[in-house]
Order: C-alpha cells, then sequence, then structure tokens
C-alpha cells in the first residue's frame, strides 16, 4: 500500500516497532492495553519524509510543526477497533502522521492535524481525524483504483511540509466524497472545505431522515403520518441536490 504514495526513495523506510516498544514508550490506558494486545499484530514505521530527503522546507510556527512527516503502517485483527488503534497511533507520535491499517486483504488510511499543545509544547493536540473506508487493492471498484493513483506525492506542488501535508491528507476525505457521488471527484487544499461542508450537511440530513423515520414509525394519527412522510420527501429530495453539488 505504501508504493500508492510515491514517496521519495530517500524517505522509505522499514523500521518494526515492537508492541513492547510501544507500550513502553506511550501513557496507553488499560483499554488501549487490552486493544494493543489483542487486536494489534504489528507496527511498521515505513517512511521518514524531512527537508534532507525531499527536498521541501520544513515549516515551524506557534502552532505547527512540520520539521518531519511519518508514515505508518499498522496490522490489525479487528476493524471494529480501527478508530482506538488510530487515535492510540497517532497520540504516540508528535510528528504529523499517515497510518496505514491493514486487516486481512483490506485496508484504510488514516491521519490527523497535530496542534502544539499551549501549555505543554512537546504534547500534541489531535484535531481533523479522518479514516478511508476499507477498502482492497486488487478491488475492481473504479473508485477505488483512480483515487490510489491520486495519492502519488510527486504530483504535489508545494514550498513547506505542512503544505505538501494538507494536500495529502485532502485526498483522503475525496474517497468519501466519491463515494457519494458514485465517480471519482478531485479536490485540493484549497477546495477541501466546501467538501467538508457539503459532507457534513449531508451527515445532518440523514441524521434528520433517521428521526423521522423514527418518528413515522412510532405514529398513528394519519395526518402526523401525512406531515412526517411530507418533511421526509423533502428531505431526500435535499439530500440528492447535496450530492450533485459535489460532483
Amino acid at each position: 500500500m505504501i508504493t500508492y504514495f510515491n514517496i521519495p526513495p530517500g524517505a522509505l523506510i522499514n523500521v518494526p516497532i515492537t508492541k513492547k516498544q510501544f507500550a513502553e514508550k506511550t501513557a496507553l490506558s488499560s483499554v488501549e492495553k487490552r486493544v494493543l494486545r489483542e487486536d494489534v499484530e504489528r507496527i511498521t514505521m515505513k517512511g521518514l519524509l524531512q527537508t534532507r530527503t525531499t527536498g521541501i522546507a520544513s515549516y515551524n510556527d506557534s502552532d505547527y510543526n512540520y520539521d518531519q512527516i511519518i508514515f505508518a503502517e499498522v496490522d490489525i485483527r479487528n476493524q471494529g477497533k480501527t478508530a482506538l488503534v488510530s487515535a492510540m497511533i497517532q497520540k504516540a507520535f508528535p510528528a504529523p502522521l499517515f497510518l496505514i491499517l491493514q486487516c486481512g486483504d483490506a485496508y484504510c488510511v488514516n491521519g490527523c492535524v497535530k496542534r502544539i499543545n499551549q501549555t505543554d509544547s512537546s504534547k500534541r493536540v489531535m484535531e481533523d481525524m479522518q479514516t478511508t473506508r476499507y477498502f482492497t487493492l486488487d478491488d475492481d471498484d473504479k473508485i477505488v483504483h483512480d483515487w490510489l493513483q491520486s495519492l502519488d506525492s510527486t504530483k504535489i506542488i508545494c514550498s513547506t511540509l505542512k503544505e505538501w501535508f494538507d494536500e495529502l491528507s485532502s485526498k483522503l476525505l475525496m474517497l468519501k466524497v466519491s463515494d457519494e457521488t458514485g465517480t471519482f471527484v478531485q479536490a485540493d487544499a484549497r477546495s477541501i472545505a466546501n467538501y467538508r461542508q457539503l459532507l457534513g450537511q449531508l451527515k445532518e440530513n440523514r441524521e434528520a431522515q433517521q428521526h423521522l423515520l423514527t418518528e413515522i414509525k412510532a405514529e398513528t394519527q394519519f395526518n402526523a403520518r401525512l406531515k412526517f412522510n411530507t418533511q421526509l420527501k423533502a428531505l431526500q429530495i435535499q439530500e440528492e441536490e447535496l450530492k450533485k453539488r459535489m460532483k
């Protein structure tokens, strides 16, 4: 999976981290310790992007530090633990990190923005955590195929490692957008805010639809059911309009 990112050869590494090493260097809750023990098979560092390995300038200010960007892979036994494992590993590394999770022959990619903790500069506040859905590399799904090709980091035009990270991060969200539209959609860091807004509106719309369906199921009055069904129809039309705006 790491090959799809096409990171510079000088930035490629293959450094395993044992579960014992990880546990010794990371403050873990009792739940995280159990997940590490029972659901994680292996953790491997796969890439370390720095100015010397990429030729791209680092970026530092009072909120963010982009001296390096890490790629790591983790093999897990249960897709249901994806969110917990992702947060646990992201928390362990102060540097920006793209995490490739593998469960059997299925993969997903996780990433998040890390802001410097203003009360303790050695710590990070994780923001905008996002994880793609699971997919397989031999999938006949054209959306997945086109999306994988879009991950090629050599096509990113940037002047700093922060811009590089933001550009690649924007691509993670686009798999979700493409699933909604039924065709591959590509965007860059400048237009991603619009897609985030549309996905947020789509989520709210579907939550409202689910609430109405519950109301309709419980309602016995004909007029009230008619009112709810009219509202549901309006939301369904709005949902289709939102999906069209994503294309």
